[in-house]
């Protein structure tokens, strides 16, 4: 015979029983913040399905969680504060050896005389630091590495092997003066460390007529990047300068990166990057270069990054024209890039 439950003790189990259907256990804080950036990621990846195909992939689209023109705009500032005397050689002496900057190639090498790490990221180089090579129509106009060159097919380019983007969305939308039937659309793309010399300067003889700064975001440009972010070089903020070479069409391309955001030119101070305030993807200013454009000579310095990044050069070639450098080397400015085969190339730097 079973013992008889009071009507007390049935609602006691019964509590009981309902509690512990209920109980709430605790998760780790980085599991929830996983799920938030995991529902903010969907979101933004059905948005940028909406804007660009292209651009849809899971890597831009988590960057561009990270608010990165705001943390480079900070990362900006902070290297602008100025470095007590004392601390500056054990502090600007750290990143000389962790990035291989190499002081004895710049016009001022005392590291005491740098006041922030600013002016050490744009710190100018001797004279006597580097060769233009005058026997070669195209040198590089930076210090750094070739990620890639190739020939522009079918309106795109190789940002790396094999990972691809759409020169009209790098270039902005109305350049059509890029078509060219007897001769072929080059470009190189060549990028600066942080330990690299940050100016670039004038990759040829050429007159250029027209400016564009074009807005957009500002990831990482570093051949890791490069590798697993299709379009990369059409999505970031970006100052381009084009115009005419003896071939026909030239242009040069600064592009912003993490950290960087601030691109500069010579002759024209007015220029703002990394703006604070909202902006449009792909949106663009454009100003002509004066009555007849700006002659630039090979050399000639047009401008600085305030941390290392890249450029590229997009112009038409005739169809003997070949590179002298490969992906993956190093090159320094002044340095021979191409040549057609009529000219007499002398020796590689």
């Amino acid at each position: 015979m079973l013992p008889s439950i009071s009507l007390a003790q049935r609602r006691y189990y019964a509590a009981g029983s309902l509690s512990a259907g209920w109980r709430w256990f605790g998760i780790p804080t980085s599991l929830g913040v996983a799920c938030i950036a995991l529902v903010k990621l969907q979101r933004t990846l059905r948005e940028s399905a909406k804007e660009d195909k292209e651009s849809n992939t899971w890597q831009l689209s988590l960057f561009r969680q990270l608010s990165t023109r705001a943390l480079s705009r900070t990362w900006g500032a902070l290297t602008r504060q100025e470095i007590p005397t004392w601390l500056r050689r054990p502090l600007l002496g750290f990143y000389v050896w962790a990035f291989g900057c190499k002081m004895e190639e710049a016009e001022e090498p005392d590291l005491v005389a740098y006041s922030s790490l600013t002016e050490l990221f744009t710190r100018k180089l001797k004279t006597t630091a580097r060769l233009i090579a005058k026997e070669c129509q195209l040198v590089s106009p930076v210090d750094g590495t070739v990620l890639h060159i190739g020939q522009v097919t079918n309106g795109t380019l190789e940002q790396v092997k094999g990972v691809t983007f759409s020169l009209a969305k790098f270039l902005g939308e109305d350049i059509t003066s890029t078509e060219a039937n007897d001769k072929d659309l080059q470009y190189i793309i060549l990028y600066l460390s942080p330990g690299d010399y940050h100016h670039f300067h004038s990759p040829a003889d050429w007159n250029t007529q027209v400016q564009k700064h074009i807005y957009g975001e500002l990831l990482p440009v570093a051949p890791w990047a490069a590798r697993t972010m299709p379009a990369l070089f059409a999505v970031n903020e970006r100052v381009l300068i084009s115009g005419t070479w003896e071939y026909g069409f030239f242009s040069m391309v600064a592009v912003g990166a993490f950290n960087v955001g601030s691109i500069s030119l010579e002759h024209d101070k007015e220029l703002e990057t990394n703006v604070k305030g909202a902006y449009e993807m792909g949106r663009w200013s454009k100003k002509a270069l004066g009555l007849g454009g700006l002659t630039f000579r090979k050399g000639d310095h047009i401008g600085h990054f305030s941390l290392g990044s890249t450029v590229v050069l997009v112009f038409h070639a005739p169809k003997n024209f070949s590179f002298l450098v490969t992906p993956g080397q190093t090159v320094k400015y002044g340095q021979s890039l191409g040549h057609t085969s009529q000219q007499k190339v002398g020796v590689k730097f």
